[in-house]
Formats: C-alpha cells, structure tokens, sequence
C-alpha cells in the first residue's frame, strides 16, 4: 500500500502531455479565428452564405457528426481499456475511432465531390472560400487523427505499449477529441446558423 500513498500524493500530469495541450490550444485558437471570419464574412454579405448553405447536405452533417462523436467514445474507451492494461481492448476501441474517421473522410470527400462538381470553388465566393478551406484543413486533422489511431491500435494489439506508454495512448485520444471538439463547431456554423 504505501506505493498507492506514493503514487496518489505525486502530481498527476496532463493527459497527453503539455506539449500537446499548447498544441490544442493553438489549434482552437486558429480555427476561433476562422469562425470570426466568417461570422464577419456572413454578415457583409448574407444573401451568398444563405444560398451557399442552401446547396450543403445537413443529412450527411448529421452523420458526419455521429461519426466523430462516436469515435471520441470508442477513442475514451481505448484509454480507459488501456488504463486497466486491457491492450487487446485499447487496439479494438481505437481500430473503432479510425472506422469512425473513414466513415467521416468517406462522407466528407463525396460532399466534396458533388460540390466541385458543380464548379464550385475556392473562388467562387466567401462562404464557399470559409466552407471549403476550413472544413478541408478540418478533413486533414482527421486524416492524421485516424493516422495515429491506426498506428496505436496496431502497436496496441501485438503488445508493444506497457505501463509507461500512457501518455501516447491519451495524446491520441486528446488528438481525436480535439477533431471532434473543432467539428461540433463546425457542423452547426456551415449547415445550420441561418
């Protein structure tokens, strides 16, 4: 017991790690700037971002969102798993959270295809400027967050994290709940604030 009373005096650290807090922060800080712009964007020019926002699918938003926000749970599972040395359930729930981003980046590039089918562009005007750059640096976050899901749900399933590994399991976590952190922004302002 006194290695209990030992670990439980000692100061717990940030999940992840602080590096990767200051990271988070610079990140919302960047993707706060983008939604000012366009709040101020929407406002100079109203008629463009309502017709603009008239030809997104809020359907596929929807699930778009209920795919990221599962994948945070299925992500938090894998810590919790992980923090009770389950590391067959850590690789399963994190194999989950990159399903989870597939099926976003899957959805997002059909989305993405319909539109520049139709000619639209980052030129075209400034909502589709906001619409296609912020979500599309979004989509690359996703990318690199189901990156690092993989690579941890591998590594996790052959046994290759111990004890001392818990902050690469929570930076990933944290990673993921940062996408889905900027999304849950991002849905309502593109698809529903009218």
């Amino acid at each position: 017991m006194p290695n209990a009373a030992i670990a439980a005096s000692e100061p717990r650290q940030l999940a992840g790690g602080t590096v990767l807090w200051l990271f988070v922060v610079v990140e919302l800080l960047t993707f706060g700037l983008f939604f000012l712009t366009f709040a101020f964007g929407r406002r100079a020019d109203p008629v463009s971002f309502a017709a603009g926002q008239a030809q997104l699918h809020p359907l596929l938003g929807t699930i778009n969102t209920c795919a990221l926000l599962t994948g945070g749970w299925w992500a938090a599972r894998g810590v919790l798993a992980f923090r009770h040395g389950r590391s067959s359930s850590t690789s399963r729930w994190f194999w989950c959270a990159a399903a989870s981003g597939a099926v976003f980046m899957a959805i997002k590039s059909f989305e993405y295809a319909d539109i520049l089918g139709r000619g639209i562009s980052l030129s075209t005007d400034n909502f589709w400027f906001h619409y296609l750059f912020v979500t599309g640096l979004h989509f690359l976050h996703v990318f690199a967050g189901v990156g690092f899901l993989v690579a941890t749900a591998w590594r996790s399933g052959r046994g290759r994290y111990g004890p001392g590994d818990a902050l690469t399991i929570e930076a990933v976590a944290v990673f993921w709940h940062l996408v889905d952190l900027i999304w849950v922004f991002l849905f309502p302002l593109f698809y529903l604030v009218s």
